[in-house]
């Protein structure tokens, strides 16, 4: 799984994660800084943090989608405000969202209907 921000605030949530068997890489979404960390193997699924750097985020969650090889690979954005979630559709209309707090069960659902 791939972490856009959020790692420092959501100490616990990301613990979770792990502790349920996922292995996660993190990455500050400032897109072009982050491209090395987004060339290696394609995750199963991409984290975005809706209050961590959003609008940085949503752009590299974007580009990411519009790539061939990351078409599959769905996107959860967790706690997006109201107010920014028609912005995330428009540019990512197959976008998923969440919440920190249902994170491992909305990630391990998404992960299983990917490879289901």
């Amino acid at each position: 799984m791939l972490l856009m921000g959020g790692e420092s605030q959501r100490a616990s949530e990301v613990a979770a994660l792990r502790n349920a068997g996922h292995v996660l890489t993190v990455v500050e979404p400032r897109f072009p800084d982050c491209k090395s960390e987004l060339d290696g193997p394609r995750p199963q699924l991409v984290i975005v943090d809706g209050l961590a750097a959003p609008s940085h985020g949503r752009a590299t969650a974007s580009w990411l989608s519009s790539l061939s090889r990351w078409r599959v690979v769905p996107f959860l954005f967790l706690d997006v405000p109201d107010k920014d979630v028609a912005r995330v559709k428009k540019e990512l209309p197959r976008a998923q969202f969440g919440t920190w707090a249902g994170v491992v069960g909305a990630s391990e659902r998404l992960v299983q209907r990917q490879s289901g």
